[in-house]
């Protein structure tokens, strides 16, 4: 099958540039910029990719200028950086062989590929998709049989590179490794030995491999196997601490990279059982599925131990330069940001399992410094060449991680120190054995690696045996440390306890106001229906002196028989009338009423005995009213009222009757019902213990009582609930103050309106904690 068609110039790049004139284009200078700030160690990869972050390749800023801005360079180190940036250039020219003209996205997918083989580059500034067709990438098919489609290239390393690829025999996506130097015979041989040893490794953290071969048109050599995706550790690593920078100390995150990396150790562990040592363990070269599962790759430069080794002694001259991710030139082989110090002095016949356990100890670095070990010193060394790095790793102590990070925990920083020991003895000796102390750490257990002071141990202790160390003491400070310990446990326990039963108070508040509102609109509803009976309609025609075969007296008895059976039917209202007005006076013409000590007995107010009501602004707002509107109204128990009800606190409900021939006002139907008592009623069966709840009228007087000592009972006298809790003073003061609350105080306060166009019918709830 034929190669990739070559990618359609996106419309925003309408700059074309000619490649061997040594006009190079703002996005060829960046990328060339950036590859020498990685291989200079100028800053590091993360601080970079934070740079990278608030910038765009194809805007008009330029890289150097945007890290000048930032302060991450200085105009020296600018300067240089592009003086040099033409020689590289001029090289990927050279490299890629471009006579004429070429879209903007080809030219960059090239000086990509060219620069930075790796991809790291490219990963930094989010061009995952770059199509790596360079000129020296041969696009196509790979086996005899064309099985493997190429789709685009992936990375590429100082042996081979790496290509997204079509299993076109079972269907799926695969990876597929060549060797970029097939005339090396040396790099064929390393290349297939990779291949091998990787092969050889079946466990469920090395990456499988599918089929070794050769290619029938070139010869060149292939191996494929699964496909991880883009996600590494390198990359989870990078995003831990970015979010922690920012403030997100959220500890499962580290557990999870913890997690991950005793999955690493495992899958080394397994390696080693099978005498191979990988010599370049980092977190670029762990891949994670999208499962979730931990895969060590890149195998290129393992070693079988006690096998002979003839290939050791040689590397490929192609990548001459030193960056953090080179194979470095003559008998140094690995990373050295990763590099243990035996690796680095070049001592072949050194290297076995603790070599990598250092790399272990490295990625671990790595995840609680959020950098590479070797990093600060290749900083302080300003290498170029690379050999002064060589010799400081070689040379100087190995790095702490709690002197990058000073929030590292003691006993994981210990871990970390015990497996990069500069003697390869005093490290771990297995990477099971670096994996249980992790595990061990991760338990909360103590750590061989870390010699804890008897306060810390004893601390851990007591977390640990929290029932015991509240029974016994094992000496003066485990007793009181353990005292220590109870007292924060019980504020703490008595703060969620003060919180919950605050909680609850506020349940209650909002349940009072519910049944409130409930009781508003219920009294509302029956009073409009109370005002449509027939025989309103025919006092009222009888007293037009219409023609009607019945009489007041018929009208008014047929009237009462329905409003006793509808005050029988809801024991909670005290009285129904039938009002008319005029003259800004209102006389009953039916009134149906409960007597208040016996309330199974209910009467009929004879005609000599209706009452006249003398109330000229109430009357006056019920003369405003439309016909189905309904006014509320709150009668207190101190108020003197005209008719003989004069216990309890009382919600009245009017609403208006108007005649239907004149549309004249003629009178009003009337409910009353005993607010105080509905209130009584609810909270007694509310039986709460948490607070004491005092429902008041709207200037603080106290109606109802409910306390967990002496239940609910009704107020006979006239207190104020601002004497016992004066800071509610400017709260009933307020018309406008709906809510109060005071946490310390444990007091919270609400004040409810019955009729929301008249303040007169506003009801108070306070509600104090009971500690």
């Amino acid at each position: 099958m034929s190669s990739n068609q070559a990618p359609v110039p996106d419309a925003r790049f309408a700059e074309t540039m000619a490649g061997a004139s040594g006009d190079f284009s703002k996005e060829q200078q960046d990328i060339a910029v950036a590859a020498l700030i990685l291989r200079m160690g100028v800053i590091s990869e993360r601080q970079l990719s934070q740079a990278l972050s608030t910038w765009a390749l194809h805007g008009d800023l330029p890289l150097h200028e945007h890290l000048v801005a930032l302060g991450q360079l200085d105009v020296e180190t600018c300067n240089q950086l592009i003086e040099r940036s033409p020689a590289l250039l001029e090289e990927v020219t050279l490299a890629t062989g471009d006579t004429g003209f070429t879209s903007a996205e080809t030219v960059v997918a090239r000086t990509l590929d060219s620069v930075d083989p790796s991809g790291a580059i490219a990963r930094l500034m989010g061009i995952r998709s770059v199509s790596g067709s360079g000129a020296n990438d041969a696009t196509g098919v790979r086996s005899s049989v064309a099985r493997y489609r190429l789709i685009r290239k992936l990375g590429q390393g100082g042996l081979g590179r790496v290509w997204l690829a079509y299993d076109e025999h079972l269907k799926r996506p695969v990876a597929v490794k060549e060797v970029t130097a097939p005339d090396q015979s040396s790099a064929h041989e390393r290349f297939r030995r990779e291949a091998e040893i990787t092969g050889r490794l079946e466990h469920p953290g090395i990456v499988p491999i599918y089929h070794l071969g050769e290619d029938i048109e070139t010869g060149q050599a292939f191996y494929a196997m699964r496909f991880l995706g883009k996600q590494t550790l390198h990359d989870t690593i990078g995003e831990y601490h970015e979010r922690r920078t920012e403030g997100d100390h959220d500890p499962m995150l580290l557990r999870r990279l913890l997690t991950d990396f005793v999955s690493i150790c495992q899958a080394i562990g397994h390696a080693h059982s099978r005498k191979v040592i990988h010599r370049d363990l980092k977190p670029e070269n762990v891949a994670i599925d999208s499962f979730g599962q931990v895969i060590v790759i890149d195998w290129g430069i393992a070693k079988v131990i006690n096998e002979l080794q003839t290939s050791d002694g040689q590397s490929s001259s192609r990548d001459s330069h030193l960056s953090n991710q080179s194979t470095m030139d003559g008998q140094v082989l690995g990373t050295p940001l990763y590099m243990a110090p035996e690796q680095a002095a070049g001592r072949i016949d050194e290297l076995d399992e603790r070599t990598d356990i250092y790399g272990l100890g490295a990625i671990l670095f790595s995840i609680l410094a959020g950098c590479g070990p070797h990093e600060h010193t290749r900083d302080s060394t300003k290498s170029v060449n690379g050999r002064e790095l060589l010799t400081a790793i070689a040379g100087r102590p190995s790095p702490k991680a709690s002197d990058v990070n000073p929030d590292v925990d003691p006993s994981l920083s210990a871990i970390c120190a015990k497996a990069m020991a500069r003697r390869q003895y005093a490290r771990y000796q297995s990477a099971s054995e670096l994996a249980e102390e992790v595990q061990r750490w991760m338990a909360g257990e103590n750590v061989k690696a870390y010699r804890e002071r008897p306060e810390q141990r004893i601390a851990r202790w007591i977390q640990q045996h929290r029932i015991a160390s509240q029974l016994v003491g094992l000496t003066l400070v485990a007793c009181l440390v353990a005292l220590t310990v109870f007292v924060v446990d019980s504020h703490t326990a008595q703060n969620a306890e003060r919180q919950s039963s605050f909680d609850q108070m506020q349940a209650y508040k909002s349940e009072l106001e519910v049944q409130l509102e409930a009781t508003a609109e219920s009294i509302t509803k029956d009073v409009r229906f109370m005002s449509s009976l027939p025989p309103i309609n025919g006092i009222i025609n009888v007293r037009n002196d219409a023609t009607d075969t019945e009489s007041e007296e018929v009208w008014r008895d047929r009237l009462e028989m329905i409003y006793e059976e509808f005050l029988r039917a809801n024991v909670e209202y005290l009285k129904i009338s039938f009002t008319k007005i005029s003259e800004g006076a209102a006389e009953d013409i039916v009134c149906v009423e409960r007597n208040v000590r016996d309330p199974a007995y209910l009467r009929r107010v004879p005609a000599s005995r209706l009452t006249t009501h003398n109330e000229p602004e109430l009357l006056a707002m019920v003369s405003k009213l439309s016909r189905g509107d309904v006014l509320l109204a709150v009668r207190g128990a101190d108020e003197k009222a005209d008719d003989h009800i004069e216990e309890g606190v009382r919600l009245v409900a009017i609403t208006p009757i108007y005649d239907d021939s004149s549309g004249v006002l003629f009178g009003a139907a009337v409910i009353a019902i005993d607010l105080r008592h509905q209130v009584v009623e609810f909270l007694t069966r509310l039986d709460q213990g948490t607070a004491a709840i005092q429902v008041t009228d709207r200037q603080g007087k106290v109606w109802v009582r409910d306390t967990p000592q002496s239940g609910v009972v009704e107020a006979n006298k006239a207190t104020s609930i601002t004497d016992e809790l004066p800071e509610l003073k400017s709260f009933y003061a307020d018309d406008n103050a709906k809510h109060y609350s005071n946490d310390n105080e444990g007091v919270i306060a609400s004040k409810i309106l019955l009729d929301h166009f008249n303040s007169q019918t506003t009801v108070g709830i306070v509600l104090k904690l009971v500690e």
